[in-house]
Order: C-alpha cells, then structure tokens, then sequence
C-alpha cells in the first residue's frame, strides 16, 4: 500500500516539474507550425480561429493537466503572417454572417514542406535507436 502513496507523491513531483519547465513549451511551439500546415493542408479553407480550435483540440490533454494553456490570437497570428510572408500559406478574405474573416490556404511551397517533415518524422520513427530508447524508458 505504501508502494502506491509512494509512486503518487512521485507523480506529483514529476507534474510540477512538467508544468514549470519551458521544454514542454519549446516542443508545443516548434510542433505548433507543423500542426497549423497540416491543419491548413486537410481543410481546404480554414480561418484562424479555426485553426487555433484545431491546435486546442490535439493539445487538449496538456492543456488539461496544466502544462499548457490554451492558443492565443496573439501567438498564433503571427506564425500565420510568417507562414504566409514565407509563401507556405496563402489567405483571402470572406464574409461570413456579416463579419469579414482571413481564410488560409496552403501553397504548393507549404505542401512541399509538410511532405517534407512527414519523410523525417518516419525516418525517426523507423531508426532502430528510436525503439531502444522507448524500451529504456519503460
């Protein structure tokens, strides 16, 4: 029983650190530009709110525990204006029930680069090296 006590107050030690360290937040930030492309890419025109609902729902599970706050305006338009200044993105504006929203769309450039990441994030996955260090780790 108090093998049991002893793991959950050691849970809760690993939590605070989860929540307090900026690593979490560094992964969540560069993973955030593949996400919105990918976003962006399998829905053919999509606003920003949208995209920030898209990046809540996969990131639900940090954001839930703590470690993570919901998506911003003011850190996710400025990646979109990146995106769109580096050609990866395109926008156009509609209006929708009176109000006029930014569309996005990906560029040929964009589907390029997410093709791109896809091919690295299986030859990661594929290296016999990735294995080893998740069996280590359990």
């Amino acid at each position: 029983m108090s093998n049991e006590n002893d793991k959950s107050d050691i849970q809760k030690d690993y939590s605070k650190i989860i929540n307090n360290n900026s690593i979490i937040k560094h992964y969540v930030n560069g993973m955030s530009r593949f996400l919105i492309l990918w976003i962006i890419n399998y829905n053919e025109s999509i606003h920003g709110y949208g995209i920030m609902k898209e990046l809540d729902k996969f990131f639900s599970i940090l954001a839930e525990e703590g470690s993570l706050k919901k998506s911003n305006p003011s850190n996710i338009y400025p990646i979109l204006n990146k995106m769109e200044e580096d050609g990866f993105i395109s926008s156009c504006f509609k209006v929708k029930n009176n109000k006029k929203l930014k569309y996005f769309k990906i560029t040929d450039d964009g589907k390029y680069v997410l093709d791109y990441l896809y091919s690295r994030f299986d030859l990661i996955h594929a290296n016999p090296q990735w294995n080893l260090l998740f069996e280590d780790m359990n």
